[in-house]
């Protein structure tokens, strides 16, 4: 199955109808949104740091933009991108599931390897991060997507497409593979070969960050885009693009339209009129003419409609919106694909039938500035820009000021013969005067910049309290009055700034976490049941197999539930301090006794301050040593029998608190057989185990009733002078428990424990 399956055959009439509906609701988001998006196309122009144009009469007045917007809004990119692509940034799934911990190491490496090398969205993401931070809110388009590309059969092969995946397989003329490489479905031989084939280059999920002008929604509460009563996705497609859609079932009636469709895409107008105002502020950055082009080849601008709508009951051809008599009550969701140029729809599909396992079933994700109860939340350029405004114009006022007192006016007699229009001040000048002594003087001005340099330290000052970001965390020196004079004083106004950034990277990892589970659930809908992914032996660590330098995914891996969380990668500032603070344990660790003793103690301290100092290879060059043989705690190996981990009875072991605890477990186990710790191949295990400490308890008694007996004999022998006798014999005639054996006393352990219930 794939997402472009199930296109629904909609009657004529119900087509028209909601065609009529997507340009209603089209039109009047626009109108409803214009003043937002108004707004935004000047955020944008202050990213770019374009110049206005001056007014008339001002040309040449000081008219120099203050990036101020631009450079904090770079500096956070920059941070934010380091955080989640850095070297040491991992993704971690969360095991939801009881049976989820024991595969939640292996979804983490795969969800990690898709994430950061089969999707290659380091650019995307660059630009998801970079609307948010200058909109305040960025939705991203995220089907399944799968690229392809068509070569031909090598001589003697031929391609056999797979009636159950739509996938070409190759083999030999006349002779079929026996199963689709893909989808394992078998290969009858009644396929019919091809001399051209398909090849999968990329199959996975799509993230594709939109504009804000190719997302409209209406103008309602909510907080998050599912909730919406509609979305349109604005792209463009060109004829050639619908064509192969309507091959893999995403359009519809597109060979039906064609000559039409052919001659609408020759017309070359890339922009719209009306709702492309941020496109059109960014023609202008880049200096490209896109709306009437004379060089764009062809294209047709798509609708792309998700919405609820009320379907017409079974056997119903035609009825009003609102007849609920011949329409369903309940709305149900679709998409519906729309050519605005020619009024046509092309597709029309149910995203229950799509997206059967997903609960918001829009394929976008989205993320914001800040969660602060609105969903136009504000960005780094609304923060920024009055701001931006006032260092403008007192930068620009004292450029003016230094002018006035470098060249100041000069005042003269009309009828000293002086000409102001081809006066130029410059060296050797002479100027022919009746009396210079009073014919011209030249007005002397003092620019005091103090004031301009005040003004400009303020207001810098303000946006680094409200950004959090000051010029240490910019990596400059601060020119402040108050800057930090001493080290000390340096690191802890670091660490109160972080406190203010600190809270965009917790907004940024709520975010994140969605993005990956809106990921995760399209893995489970439509990946294929093996899945082969990159991972090294040493990043496996035993926990699961690797074969030819990966492993592979399976269907059983797959079903699971998992709540996943992105481990941001270390700032600079951060592994130099880890570095120090590993060096610090390191030494406190040799003067340790309990570390020094403890080979496979100080084997984990040394590894810890080599892969501090960017040694990761110490493990390879010195072996860990064998463990120690020391007690576990009962509820450790609970955890490791949840994870699919084997224990075992260790001779140090209380035998008792152990078989205390385990039962326990066991009947939390059985009371929430459905709970986190319900695992049947855990319990079974633990069940097991149960008996072994009961098995050892026994031998404990045995062992320390013959060493009592014999300590008998030595005090008999040694009192009496009579040769050494056993009483009972050394192992012959049934043991009996002598009187005060602490292994002993207590609480019988057997006492109303039900053995019986755990035998099977």
């Amino acid at each position: 199955m794939t997402q472009q399956d199930f296109q629904l055959n909609w009657p004529k009439a119900e087509l028209d109808r909601i065609a009529t509906r997507i340009q209603t609701d089209y039109r009047a988001a626009l109108a409803d949104h214009n003043r937002r998006i108004k707004r935004w196309r000047e955020y944008y122009r202050r990213f770019r740091a374009m110049v206005n144009l001056p007014n008339e009469g001002e040309e040449t007045a000081a008219n120099l933009p203050v990036p101020y917007v631009r450079w904090n809004v770079l500096t956070k990119w920059a941070k934010e991108m380091d955080a989640l692509f850095g070297d040491d940034a991992e993704i971690v799934a969360v095991p939801v599931g009881a049976s989820d911990y024991k595969r939640d190491a292996k979804v983490s490496k795969y969800m990690t390897w898709r994430v950061f090398n089969s999707m290659k969205l380091v650019p995307q993401f660059c630009a998801f991060v970079l609307f948010k931070l200058v909109f305040g809110r960025v939705v991203a388009y995220s089907p399944w997507k799968t690229d392809s590309f068509d070569v031909p059969a090598p001589e003697g092969k031929a391609f056999y497409n797979c009636k159950n995946c739509g996938r070409d397989a190759l083999g030999d003329e006349g002779a079929p593979p026996q199963a689709c490489e893909h989808c394992q479905h078998p290969l009858t031989g009644k396929e019919s070969p091809k001399d051209e084939g398909e090849v999968v280059e990329y199959e996975g999920p799509d993230f594709v960050p939109l504009w804000p002008d190719d997302f409209i929604v209406p103008a309602e509460e909510v907080s998050t885009l599912h909730e919406f009563s509609f979305c349109l996705r604005k792209y463009r497609a060109t004829p050639d693009q619908l064509l192969r859609g309507e091959e893999k079932g995403r359009y519809r009636g597109i060979k039906e339209h064609w000559e039409t469709i052919l001659n609408m895409a020759q017309h070359g107008i890339q922009r719209e009129y009306e709702g492309d105002e941020v496109k059109q502020e960014k023609d202008d950055a880049e200096g490209i003419l896109y709306q009437r082009p004379l060089s764009s080849g062809e294209s047709l601008l798509v609708l792309e409609w998700y919405g609820r709508w009320r379907p017409l009951k079974s056997g119903v051809k035609d009825a009003a919106e609102w007849d609920f008599k011949k329409r369903e009550m309940r709305q149900r969701e679709f998409v519906v694909r729309y050519l605005w140029d020619l009024r046509l729809v092309i597709g029309v599909q149910d995203l229950a039938q799509l997206y059967p396992t997903k609960r918001n079933r829009r394929p976008f994700t989205e993320a914001s500035m800040f969660k602060d109860g609105t969903y136009w939340s504000p960005g780094m350029a609304e923060l920024l820009i009055d701001i931006e405004d006032e260092l403008c114009a007192n930068h620009n006022q004292a450029t003016e000021a230094g002018q006035l007192a470098i060249n100041p006016p000069i005042a003269y007699r009309p009828g000293s013969g002086m000409n102001p229009e081809t006066f130029k001040i410059e060296p050797g000048l002479a100027i022919p005067l009746d009396n210079p002594a009073t014919d011209v003087i030249q007005l002397k001005i003092g620019a005091n910049m103090d004031i301009a340099q005040w003004k400009e330290q303020c207001v810098l000052a303000y946006g680094e309290k409200l950004t959090g970001m000051s010029d240490l965390q910019m990596g400059r020196q601060s020119d402040r009055p108050n800057a930090p004079r001493t080290a000390k004083q340096t690191v802890a106004l670091l660490e109160e700034g972080n406190v203010r950034i600190s809270l965009d990277n917790k907004v940024l990892r709520e975010d994140m976490s969605g993005v990956l589970s809106h990921f995760w659930d399209l893995e489970y809908i439509f990946s294929s049941p093996q899945t082969f992914f990159r991972v090294t032996e040493d990043d496996a660590d035993g926990i699961f197999e690797t074969n030819n330098g990966g492993s592979i995914l399976t269907l059983e891996d797959r079903d699971g539930r998992y709540d996943f969380r992105l481990q941001f990668a270390s700032s600079v500032h951060s592994r130099e301090a880890k570095k120090e603070q590993a060096l610090a344990r390191y030494q406190l660790d040799l003067q340790n006794p309990l570390v020094v003793q403890n080979p496979q103690a100080l084997w984990e301290a040394t590894r810890a301050a080599h892969e501090a100092l960017d040694d990761p290879d110490f493990a390879k060059a010195v072996p860990k040593p064998p463990a120690p043989d020391v007690s576990i705690d009962p509820k450790d190996e609970w955890v490791e029998l949840l994870h699919g981990e084997d224990v075992h009875v260790n001779p140090a072991d209380n035998d008792q608190a152990h078989l205390v605890r385990h039962m326990k477990d066991l009947q939390m186990s059985e009371q929430n057989p459905n709970g986190p710790t319900g695992d049947l191949d855990a319990v079974k295990k633990l069940i097991a185990h149960y008996h072994d400490h009961i098995q050892q308890l026994q031998m404990k008694k045995l062992q320390q009733a013959i060493v009592e007996q014999a300590a008998q004999a030595v005090q008999q022998l040694a009192g009496k002078a009579k040769p050494l006798r056993m009483p009972q014999g050394l192992f012959g005639g049934p043991v009996t428990e002598p009187a005060g054996n602490p292994a002993a006393e207590g609480p019988n352990i057997y006492s109303g424990h039900p053995e019986v219930m755990h035998e099977q």
